[in-house]
C-alpha cells in the first residue's frame, strides 16, 4: 500500500513519542474519559452491542476492551505506537487484538478476511493526522473493512475553513494536522453510501489556547459523528 513521509515518521518516531507524553503512566483498567464519552455517544446512536469492532489509532485499546467486556465483541485495533500495543497486550491479553500500522497501511486491511467484516469502526481524532498523500487510501480502507449496515464513528476537528497546523512536537519533520471544513465525515456522506444517524458538534474548552493566541476559535470546534453504511438505502 501507499506510504508517505508523514506516515513513516509516525510509525518510526512520533506515535511512540505521543504515547510517552500522554499515556506512559496510564491505568489500563480505567476507561479514559474521552473514550467513555465515545461509548456513551454510540449508545445514544443505538450502537450498543457490536459483533465485531475495529478501531484505527486505538492507543492501548481501552475502548476496544470496554466493548469486548461489556458486549462480548470481537475487537481489533490498528495503532502506530509499539509502546501502546505492548501496554494494551499486557493489560488485556487475548480479549483485544492489537496490530501496528497506519490507516493507509496495516495488516488488518491487507487480510482479505477483513473485507466487510466489522459492524463498528471507530476513528477517534486520527483523520487529521493522516498524510494528504494517503488520505483516500485511508478512507478506502475504512470502507473496505465496514460491513453493509455497519456504523462508523468519527471524531475530528470541524473548522469553518480548511486549516493545516504543524505538529509543534516535531522539529525535524514536516508533520501536519489537517482540519478540513468538510469535515472528513462529509467525504463518506458525499458517496451516497453513508448517512449521518447521530452527531454532536462542540467547542472544546481544552483548546482555548487557539483563541488566546489570536487564531480563529473555530479551529477548536469538534464533530463527533456516527454514520451508517448502506449500499442501497439512501437512493430514491
Amino acid at each position: 500500500m501507499r506510504a508517505s513521509p508523514q506516515d513513516r515518521h509516525y510509525l518510526a518516531v512520533e506515535a511512540d513519542a505521543f504515547f510517552e507524553r500522554n499515556h506512559a503512566q496510564a491505568d489500563p483498567s480505567v476507561l479514559r474519559p474521552h473514550k467513555r464519552r465515545i461509548a456513551d455517544q454510540l449508545a445514544a446512536a443505538g450502537v450498543l452491542r457490536p459483533r465485531r469492532m475495529l478501531e484505527y489509532g486505538c492507543g492501548y485499546g481501552d475502548l476496544l476492551h470496554h466493548f469486548a467486556a461489556s458486549a462480548g465483541a470481537e475487537c481489533v485495533g490498528v495503532e502506530p505506537s509499539k509502546r501502546a500495543i505492548e501496554l494494551g497486550t499486557q493489560a488485556y491479553g487475548a480479549s483485544v487484538r492489537l496490530v501496528q500500522g497506519t490507516l493507509a497501511d496495516n495488516p488488518v486491511n491487507a487480510d482479505v478476511a477483513s473485507q466487510r467484516a466489522f459492524d463498528l469502526i471507530v476513528v477517534d481524532d486520527v483523520f487529521c493526522w493522516v498524510s494528504r498523500e494517503t488520505l483516500f487510501q485511508s478512507i478506502a480502507n475504512v470502507d473496505d473493512a465496514l460491513a453493509d449496515g455497519g456504523h462508523l464513528f468519527i471524531r475530528e476537528f470541524f473548522p469553518l475553513a480548511n486549516r493545516r497546523n504543524r505538529n509543534h512536537h516535531v522539529a525535524e519533520e514536516s508533520v501536519y494536522c489537517h482540519k478540513p471544513a468538510g469535515p472528513h465525515a462529509a467525504i463518506f456522506t458525499a458517496s451516497g453510501v453513508y448517512a449521518v444517524v447521530w452527531q454532536q458538534v462542540t467547542m472544546d474548552p481544552a483548546d482555548r489556547w487557539v483563541e488566546s493566541a489570536g487564531r480563529d476559535p473555530f479551529e477548536s470546534r469538534w464533530s463527533d459523528t456516527v454514520l451508517r453504511k448502506s449500499s442501497s438505502d439512501y437512493w430514491r
